[in-house]
């Protein structure tokens, strides 16, 4: 093979390969160039909340009509602006997701998984952690940050926090 079509194909091999291992702002996985639109994500959000019931043969799983309707995620969302001596991060979403049972006391246990989570950021990384806005309500962590992402492109997303975890 001739030589310069040998570097030719090493030229395009590289800028192929290149291209694909580019990140893309804010994030650091390499950029998709398929974009999902807003009813995409709502159904692969409702396909993510749903809740399967597994049934192993010969032990059936019984779960009452009832214990379905009372059976809620929730949702508990603080946006922080988080500074360090050397760096300062805005918008930052941090969210914490429980299995609810229809009492206040899941959003006071939701809300307080963030509050250790701001104390051990402010204990370990950050010298100033600001409280911009805070939130709550029934649903999927998800789907309320793709509401807050939609509302305000520069929303960062920390964490979302299993809050059922002790």
């Amino acid at each position: 093979m001739h030589p310069l079509i040998r570097h030719a194909f090493f030229l395009l091999f590289l800028c192929l390969s290149n291209m694909n291992l580019v990140a893309g702002r804010g994030s650091a996985k390499p950029v998709h160039t398929l974009q999902l639109r807003m009813d995409q994500i709502q159904q692969l959000d409702h396909l993510l909340s749903t809740n399967l019931v597994v049934q192993t043969i010969g032990n059936p799983v019984n779960v009452s009509a009832e214990e379905k309707n009372t059976t809620v995620r929730i949702c508990s969302c603080q946006i922080l602006d988080l500074e360090s001596s050397n760096y300062n991060q805005q918008r930052v979403v941090l969210l914490a997701e429980k299995t609810g049972h229809g009492g206040s006391k899941d959003f006071t246990v939701a809300r307080n998984h963030i509050q250790k989570e701001k104390k051990h950021l402010k204990q370990l990384f950050y010298d100033k952690v600001k409280l911009v806005a805070e939130t709550q309500g029934t649903g999927s962590c998800r789907s309320l940050y793709f509401k807050l992402k939609t509302a305000d492109s520069r929303l960062q997303l920390y964490e979302i926090l299993d809050a059922d975890i002790n």
